[in-house]
């Protein structure tokens, strides 16, 4: 199985000189199984990145639908998902809010919402979710490889310290044994605080959620759109500090599992 992330920022875009090696589009990931099955979570403005690689009538699945996490389902144009699909419903409502005139002036192609209920399959890929705390409601992503063992854990949008006791159990359950997790590091530990309720975590909430679940690799991404490159190297190092395997990732970034 393999990761790739199409946006690493939170928010909203930006295109500053000082945020271009992380980048500043916002989150996109795509997964992508040894059989070349496909499953893309989340249509911010880093799809743009992943447009070589995707292919038409796939499966798209959202977090939640925060505009930063669908503005970039426009440029999906020429690789439109046969499927897009939340567990929480209401997709397609949703989305008719924004993309439909006069706020957009195209709708989107047709496709099929669908709710599901129990973890789908994705050719050799099966997708799981569990909810987290984030204004709105969001669902972090499970994506497993029976046939080689792999597997990845995605949380953009989580605010860690404002799950219980037993809601981050119960994560650290969903998630046991990743191999890869993506976790929401919008925040440095001392900016909390004055931001409860903003539904981000710290680099240090997702050092913890990584070792509570027991994962080898962690990506710290979703960077506040104001964090400059050289702030987010200083992130990185605290960060890899704490535990091993941390990476604040770029866009463009790619994960390769080890199982064979």
């Amino acid at each position: 199985m393999k990761i790739i992330l199409g946006g690493a920022r939170g928010s909203f875009p930006v295109a500053d000189a000082e945020q271009t090696r992380y980048g500043g589009e916002t989150f996109a990931l795509l997964a992508e199984g040894a059989d070349g099955a496909q499953a893309l979570f989340d249509a911010g403005s880093g799809v743009r990145r992943l447009l070589g690689r995707l292919r038409p009538g796939g499966a798209l699945f959202f977090t939640h639908v925060h505009l930063d996490h669908v503005l970039g389902l426009p440029l999906l144009e020429k690789a439109w998902p046969a499927r897009l699909i939340s567990p929480r419903g209401g997709l397609r409502e949703e989305l008719a809010r924004v993309f439909a005139p006069p706020i957009w002036p195209v709708k989107l192609p047709a496709a099929e919402y669908p709710a599901p209920t129990a973890p789908i399959e994705i050719g050799g890929l099966r997708v799981s979710w569990q909810a987290v705390a984030h204004p709105d409601g969001c669902c972090a992503y499970r994506v497993d490889e029976p046939a080689t063992g792999a597997g990845a854990v995605v949380a953009t949008d989580v605010e860690w310290a404002a799950m219980t006791p037993r809601a981050q159990d119960a994560f650290a359950l969903f998630a046991r044994g990743a191999d890869l997790l993506v976790f929401d590091a919008h925040f440095r530990p001392e900016e909390c605080a004055a931001h409860r309720g903003w539904g981000h975590s710290s680099w240090a909430d997702a050092a913890d959620a990584a070792r509570r679940c027991g994962a080898r690799t962690l990506w710290l991404m979703h960077h506040a759109p104001e964090r400059t490159d050289a702030q987010i190297d200083v992130m990185a190092a605290e960060a890899a500090a704490a535990f091993k395997g941390a990476v604040c990732v770029a866009a463009g970034a790619e994960w390769e599992s080890e199982h064979e």
